[in-house]
């Protein structure tokens, strides 16, 4: 019994103190309007004031080439080449590897560093410079001055356009994502936000284009050159078999004429003929060699497809004014009831 009137007492002064929390706040009614209105007003400058943003994306599947399998060991091996076994396991592109290549600082610069449009006078790192406000606080300061990453060629620049180009990098990582969107696919999208609409849409593009490329490169680099150390030699190969065969074909023709008498006028059509059947055994070794080489290489050769990007023009993403508005007028309103609360709150233990 007592256990219950203690439990109403305390209800009844929880009551009471969330009325007198309530008409104290209701007494300051107005600063909490002014607060609210001014959030509110900041809110809808804010939207008002932002500069939009685009963002590209594009998303692309890499089907690395495998090895060229079994059957082409066993044939090879029947043969009797060996190109060196198996060349499957980990590359510098496998798994989340890609991902972080894609990220690189060397494969932004390179990005950053090509030609914006056809008339290659200015990259996408003078473009980004512009846009963001950057070529105008460096004409301004007497350390930097004019800045022209496109009179330069290549990805070594001077100390100078060097340490920008490093703040243009970091800038630009920033707004990038390269990711899967799902972890059990081998999808990978690669997003940028930007403030330019064409700049966000070529640097995505561009990206993509230069880190695949390099895969590739990568990933048949030594199959490639073996295929074209074979290619050479097939066709100097080729060509001497060809002059061997008409210089066999004309000493032939001397035996036509010549003194059946003498004994060493066959040995110069011998030799030659003899030349000839090396060469030709030479020759089709080598170019058989040459088409295994081939056929390692397309079975070594992974494959990109461009699966899905994004169109001109892009969306445009800027906060709504009228939802600024609300949110801040919220957020005025809210803050200013906490620091009412909590200050009322500290005066009442400071007294007791």
């Amino acid at each position: 019994m007592d256990s219950i009137q203690e439990d109403e007492i305390s209800l009844k002064e929880l009551l009471q103190k969330l009325t007198e929390w309530v008409r104290f706040l209701l007494s300051k009614w107005l600063i909490i309007l002014c607060v609210a209105v001014l959030g509110a007003g900041i809110g809808f400058y804010k939207a008002y004031s932002t500069i939009p943003t685009y963002t590209a994306r594009i998303s692309f599947v890499a089907e690395g080439g495998g090895s060229s399998g079994s059957t082409l060991a066993s044939l090879a091996g029947q043969l009797g080449y060996d190109f060196g076994g198996s060349s499957s396991g980990a590359s510098m592109f496998s798994g989340e590897n890609l991902l972080m290549f894609l990220k690189s600082e060397g494969l932004i610069r390179e990005t950053l560093l090509s030609p914006y449009d056809s008339s290659a006078t200015m990259t996408l790192a003078d473009k980004y410079a512009n846009f963001e406000s950057l070529q105008d606080a460096w004409k301004q300061s007497k350390n930097i001055g004019t800045v022209n990453f496109a009179a330069f060629t290549g990805t070594d620049l001077p100390r100078k356009e060097d340490s920008l180009l490093q703040s243009l990098i970091a800038s630009v990582s920033t707004s990038l994502s390269v990711s899967r969107p799902d972890k059990k696919a081998s999808f990978v999208e690669v997003k940028l936000t930007s403030k330019d609409e064409l700049f966000s849409k070529i640097f995505v593009e561009r990206l993509v284009a230069t880190g695949t490329q390099r895969y590739i490169t990568s990933k048949t680099k030594v199959k490639a050159d073996n295929v074209a150390l074979l290619q050479r030699r097939a066709d100097s190969l080729g060509a001497l078999l060809n002059n061997t065969t008409f210089s066999a074909a004309a000493s032939q023709q001397i035996l036509v004429d010549v003194n059946p008498a003498l004994r060493t006028a066959p040995v110069n059509a011998e030799i030659s003929t003899r030349q000839k059947m090396m060469l030709a055994t030479i020759f089709g070794e080598v170019t058989k060699n040459l088409e295994l080489a081939k056929f390692s290489l397309s079975q070594e050769t992974p494959v990109i497809q461009v699966v899905d990007k994004s169109y001109l023009p892009l969306k445009k993403e800027k906060p709504g004014k009228l939802k600024n508005l609300v949110l801040g007028g919220f957020l005025g309103g809210f803050l200013t009831i906490l620091f009412l609360l909590g200050r009322r709150w500290y005066q009442q233990i400071m007294r007791s």
